[in-house]
């Protein structure tokens, strides 16, 4: 019987654009990230070998992309388990967020076209039209942000701050799944946009960086309210 974690978690989704191993960890990563697959989860690469119906290569491999992603940690006793939610780490990502971000921005903003600016303004639009999909808000949410970013020229900043995206949203996704998004992050973002518009980077920067310490102190309520009896 298929550990009760993995029930619903398939690769139909995945498999037309990637490999194997991208399709799993694509897979496993969007479970870790929605809550389904909690943390202190048990992964073992028989079970889920099995369930996804491939061999054990491809998840080793996508099991070493979530590690090296913080998504998941190696135990000597227990194996490969889901990451613990941890407060500090959620502090260390928003400070590298804030020092990556606001360098890309300053970077990018520059070099934004009015075909970028217009992209941006468009997510935006599209997310007020689904305020009650926080899923989906987080998508546009995050496309908003790396449009700005795109034009920074950094490829190696732009990784990294793609890594810390993904690493944030396993505290971000559970969190705005039960409480929704800060009420107005919209309208707050409209004026990112605004800030870029008008070359004025180092404010934008200064409330990109505004906008990620919020978001923190938010999700570091949400995690202590879980953990009170």
């Amino acid at each position: 019987m298929l550990p009760l974690p993995l029930i619903g978690l398939d690769l139909t989704e995945f498999t037309p654009t990637r490999s194997f191993p991208d399709a799993v960890a694509a897979a496993l990563r969007e479970g870790i990230l929605t809550g389904r697959l909690p943390a202190g989860t048990q992964l073992k690469q028989d079970h889920l070998a099995r369930h996804f119906g491939t061999s054990r290569a491809p998840v080793r491999e996508a099991l070493q992309v979530l590690t090296g992603e913080g998504l998941l940690i190696v135990n000597r006793h227990r194996g490969i388990t889901v990451a613990p939610a941890d407060p500090n780490d959620l502090q260390e990502i928003a400070e590298l967020r804030t020092m990556l971000e606001a360098h890309a921005l300053r970077l990018s903003i520059p070099n934004l076209t009015a075909s970028d600016m217009d992209e941006a303004a468009a997510l935006l639009d599209e997310a007020d039209t689904a305020p009650c999909d926080p899923i989906g808000q987080s998508d546009l949410h995050w496309r908003f942000h790396r449009t700005l970013m795109r034009r920074a020229e950094r490829p190696r900043v732009l990784a990294q701050v793609e890594s810390l995206h993904i690493a944030v949203s396993r505290y971000l996704l559970p969190a705005w799944t039960a409480a929704g998004l800060s009420i107005g992050w919209v309208a707050s973002h409209r004026k990112l946009l605004t800030l870029a518009r008008r070359g004025r980077r180092d404010e934008a920067a200064e409330l990109n960086a505004h906008q990620v310490e919020e978001a923190r102190a938010r999700v570091a309520t949400w995690l202590a309210e879980q953990e009170t009896p």
